[in-house]
């Protein structure tokens, strides 16, 4: 209701009591008194209630004003995280070029395939000197491969946040996190130059993902086995072959010196 209406309103419940006392025809002024305070009662209570509104009303805007500015500020934060993200992730993709000695980045995938030749002998050798050495060679090439995946899945986390998307990254290796939610994203600011790379590179990793994850496994073992008695604690390493076995995951033989 309008304030302009309200005094309107109010006048003309001043006046009824007035027209009442003549209308009525009577003579004690207690009589008009009385109906003068009933209604004053009355118009007091709707200004009463005006005001309540009023302030509900201001109240409602300063809230949706709060909000507004706060989302703002939300936004230019991720602005800022996402420019420094994109920064580190240039940063990890030239270094991922140049450690892999590669021309340019259309041969990534090319050489990154080429590291699998190190999967046999890591994977079926009990010895664990022939697995470390293997291993060590593999992670010449997955290592920048994930640090790189790494810094892309976090641009993704970021954009998926800007734009008010559901994200659960937990526990999910950086590759495999990028081939499924890199696809729908690529194309957004700080992304779309990288979007071959990132796309043939995470599919393929994402592909071998149990080689690699194999590769990991008897890595530790092997460490294990090398390591002076009581250097390394084997509960954990024997609790994820346990887990790796019962998930028909691959195990590498290393593995059967920790647990049969």
């Amino acid at each position: 209701m309008k304030t302009r209406e309200l005094v309107l309103i109010s006048i003309l419940l001043f006046l009824i009591p007035i027209a009442l006392y003549f209308w009525m025809d009577a003579k004690d002024v207690g009589d008009l008194g009385s109906l003068l305070g009933a209604f004053a009662g009355l118009i007091a209570i709707i200004w009463f209630y005006r005001s309540l509104r009023l302030q509900s009303t201001q109240i409602e805007e300063q809230r949706k004003q709060f909000s507004k500015q706060h989302h703002l500020q939300y936004q230019d934060s991720l602005l800022t995280f996402l420019d420094k993200s994109s920064d580190r992730m240039k940063e990890y993709h030239s270094e991922l070029v140049d450690s892999l000695g590669t021309p340019d980045a259309s041969h990534l995938v090319s050489t990154y395939l080429g590291n699998m030749k190190y999967y046999k002998l890591a994977l079926e050798s009990t010895d664990p000197n022939i697995v470390m050495v293997q291993v060590q060679a593999w992670m010449k090439v997955e290592g920048p491969c994930v640090k790189f995946m790494s810094s892309v899945r976090d641009i993704i986390i970021l954009h998926k946040r800007r734009l008010g998307m559901d994200d659960n990254s937990e526990g999910i290796d950086p590759a495999e996190y990028v081939y499924i939610n890199g696809s729908h994203l690529m194309g957004q600011p700080f992304m779309s130059a990288y979007k071959s790379s990132v796309d043939m590179l995470s599919e393929q990793m994402s592909l071998i993902a149990p080689g690699r994850k194999a590769m990991l496994l008897a890595s530790t073992a092997a460490m294990a086995l090398l390591a002076p008695e009581g250097i390394m604690k084997t509960d954990k390493i024997i609790e994820d072959i346990k887990k790796a076995k019962s998930d028909g995951s691959l195990v590498p033989k290393i593995c059967d010196a920790l647990y049969c």
